[in-house]
């Protein structure tokens, strides 16, 4: 209609109808246009199909800083067998409608995020004998808009948008799964996913795209459209811009009315909360993968369930969620839950003005911030900064405190204690011996170590081919076994190597591959592997560190990852004794041991953990087990040089017992009112006591050589005063999104 502009630059374009709009991330501006299928051609809409791009081909996911991840992963399974089918078929009832996909244009350079070149002055030029109103950020974009004689723009509201690209690229941010759609049946019908940024996902689409082709033979293919709209940040350009942070509050924006998002999703993109900031900062320090460091592949972070908090893949540590529940229990607090261990794990509503107050001083913002900052239009005094108001523009400085101090403190305990530190080795031995020698070798390989959002198609798939099969075999349809997809070939193989991980494991933390051993092993990391262990680990670590203030210790903060060191050291030294023999102390937390054989009794063994379930409240309780550790001779050593002797670690202790034997005797007096139930509470109660007092003394004794006269004394000193009162995990965890400004 309008000509075409001088393309020696700028090679891809759309056009279409443009329009500005503001939101939190700033000044939007966009295109209207569409995206089609059909002849291979130069068209704007051909070209736009072949340009959209999911993250995931735009970068590697290797190189993708967490603070960069805009909805990454994707449900390949959805997309190839419903939204496909649903955009090539043509129905009685109407056609097929999708809502228009957002695009934004943001700027890469060989994969990496860059900045754009600053935005010149709008000019008037000519291209065709029409006029354009045209604004140009260096080599990256243009903008030209339809404009008057005089310069004032059109009424006709007619735009285009330039770009190069090897300075820039399309990246989909709302409406991937639409995109990918079309790109999929792009790809597949002009033979172009060998050589695509996406060509390992061909085995997910190629056969059911070619399958629906077929299907709808008569379908104009040049008839099948679908809206865009292509949208660029004109404010953030220059050296200080930051189009990728603009975008992901755009994402966050665009997407606050849909349907919820996961809880790990929330985490990656939100720049709401500084918890969820910090905890993108852990989850980036774990990407470098330094040696001796829990590698990134151990971390579920891509859980695409709404409100699951549990990890699904048998190589998953940990995940996203337990590591900001230890970020916000060790920085934010509440204070009480770090300094009182006698206490239960608080629920309900949490303090958040004395929670912020105890961040700015766990991080000394004192010292990052000295004088008030202005960000955004906002000024900040760092005695003002909460978790829900401070500088974005600055937060890589707060970011950077945690990091080196907190955040490497918990990345150690993470990867140096010895169940952790097994795992780790297990998963990397796994991966340097994985055979990839045809597609669902590799698609395997990437659900684990590499692929975000793999894992999960590859689970669906599954499904839905088991499903398939057995609805042919309730229709008497002969099935062939044989005919399997890489898709599903690649899930039996993840299944089947589950068994190999854990004698691997086993190997590297029992040292040794009998069957017995890893049962064994088994059952330590179904304890080791929980929330409430891990954060009883970050417990420990707050609450002693919360000693040594009492104690009055002249505290460095750059000192915490070296103190981490010692503590993980301890623990190490623990487990290390005794190992292969009868009470090898590396199964000391188990729920359940296989029965000695070493003292010729085959009686069973006095079990340390009673706790009836591993939900988050629990926490206290599991860090009263890695206090327990430390009282043994060869644990202390380590840590002795930063405490001023052990009477303060002592007494923080026995309170933290105390509050253990509470929920041991509240766990009996449940189990006697079943089995007795005519029996009043009062004897209930005194039978309770002693049952559980006696179990715990066998426990200590054989775990941890705490002698009777030890055990007596510390008993009378707790019976001096009345015992905590415990529901037995009937606490509510506290929301995690109750810390507020």
């Amino acid at each position: 209609m309008f000509g075409n502009a001088d393309e020696t630059r700028f090679r891809d374009f759309v056009q279409g109808t443009w329009g500005s709009f503001a939101t939190p991330a700033g000044r939007v501006d966009y295109i209207m246009t569409k995206a089609r299928l059909g002849e291979d051609s130069d068209a704007p809409e051909r070209v736009l199909t072949k340009n959209l791009a999911p993250v995931r081909e735009v970068m590697e996911a290797g190189d993708l800083d967490f603070d960069q991840l805009l909805q990454r992963d994707l449900d390949d399974h959805r997309v190839a067998v419903k939204l496909v089918p649903y955009l090539l078929e043509r129905k009685a009832t109407g056609p097929a409608f999708f809502p228009p996909i957002v695009a934004v244009l943001l700027p890469f350079k060989s994969k990496q995020p860059t900045s754009f070149q600053a935005m010149g002055p709008s000019t008037l030029v000519q291209d065709a004998g029409t006029n354009w109103q045209q604004e140009q950020a260096g080599r990256a974009f243009r903008v030209q808009r339809h404009a008057r004689s005089s310069g004032q723009l059109d009424a006709t509201s007619f735009g285009k948008l330039w770009w190069n690209d090897s300075e820039a690229k399309l990246v989909v941010l709302d409406g991937q799964h639409r995109a990918m759609a079309l790109l999929a049946i792009e790809r597949t019908m002009t033979r172009s996913w060998q050589g695509s940024p996406g060509e390992r996902f061909r085995s997910f689409y190629e056969g059911p795209v070619e399958q629906a082709l077929s299907r709808y033979a008569g379908l104009e293919l040049r008839d099948v459209e679908v809206p865009v709209t292509v949208c660029w940040f004109p404010d953030e350009t220059g050296p200080d811009s930051n189009p990728h942070g603009a975008a992901r509050k755009l994402f966050v924006d665009v997407n606050k009315e849909a349907r919820p998002p996961s809880k790990s999703r929330i985490i990656l993109l939100s720049d709401a909360e500084l918890s969820n900031v910090l905890t993108r900062k852990v989850l980036s320090d774990l990407r470098e993968e330094d040696e001796g460091q829990l590698p990134i592949c151990a971390v579920e972070y891509d859980n695409p369930e709404t409100n699951t908090t549990q990890s699904a893949r048998w190589s998953a540590l940990t995940n996203i969620h337990l590591l900001k529940r230890a970020v916000e229990v060790c920085v934010f607090g509440p204070p009480q839950t770090l300094q009182d261990v006698g206490a239960r794990f608080a629920g309900g509503r949490r303090p958040i003005s004395e929670m912020n107050g105890f961040m700015r001083k766990q991080l000394e913002l004192g010292t990052v911030f000295p004088e008030p900052v202005a960000d955004g239009g906002f000024e900040y005094a760092s005695a003002e900064i909460t978790n829900t108001h401070f500088p974005l523009g600055r937060v890589d400085e707060i970011s950077d405190r945690f990091s080196r101090t907190w955040g490497a403190a918990l990345i150690t305990l993470l990867s140096r204690t010895h169940p952790y530190a097994a795992h780790a080795t297990a998963l990397k031995q796994v991966r340097g011996q994985w055979y990839q020698g045809d597609a669902a070798q590799r698609l395997a390989l990437d659900a684990l170590f590499n692929g975000v959002g793999v894992f999960w198609t590859l689970r669906d798939g599954y499904e839905h081919f088991q499903e398939q099969q057995q609805r042919a075999k309730d229709a008497g349809i002969k099935i062939d076994k044989s005919a399997k997809s890489d898709v599903i070939l690649a899930w039996e193989i993840l299944r089947d190597r589950k068994e190999g991980f854990e004698a691997t494991r086993a190997a590297a933390y029992r040292g040794s591959t009998r069957p017995e051993a890893i049962v064994e092993s088994e059952a330590a990391f179904a304890v080791f592997n929980t929330h409430a262990c891990q954060l009883g680990m970050a417990l420990a670590l707050g609450s002693l560190w919360e000693l040594r203030k009492q104690q009055g210790t002249a505290l460095k903060l750059d000192e915490l990852p070296e103190f981490a060191q010692s503590l993980a050291a301890g623990w190490n030294a623990y487990f290390a004794q005794e190992a292969g023999k009868a009470k090898d102390r590396r199964l000391a937390f188990n729920k359940s041991i296989e029965k000695d054989k070493a003292d010729g009794k085959g009686g069973p063994r006095n079990l340390l953990n009673q706790i009836t379930n591993m939900d988050t409240p629990q926490a206290v309780y599991f860090r009263y087990f890695w206090l327990q550790i430390l009282e043994t001779e060869e644990a202390w050593e380590p840590l002795a040089r930063w405490f001023d002797g052990r009477s303060a670690f002592q007494q923080m202790l026995y309170k933290a017992r105390k509050l253990y034997l509470a929920y041991c005797i509240e766990q009996k007096m449940k189990a006697l009112k079943v089995s007795q139930p005519s029996v009043s509470e009062q004897k209930h109660r005194v039978t309770a006591a002693r049952l559980a007092a006696d179990e715990m003394f066998k426990a200590l004794r054989d775990w941890f050589e705490v002698t009777q006269d030890e055990f007596t004394t510390w008993k009378l000193w707790s019976d001096q005063s009345k015992l905590p009162q415990s529901t037995a995990g009937d606490e509510a965890a506290p929301s995690a999104d109750v810390i507020g400004g």
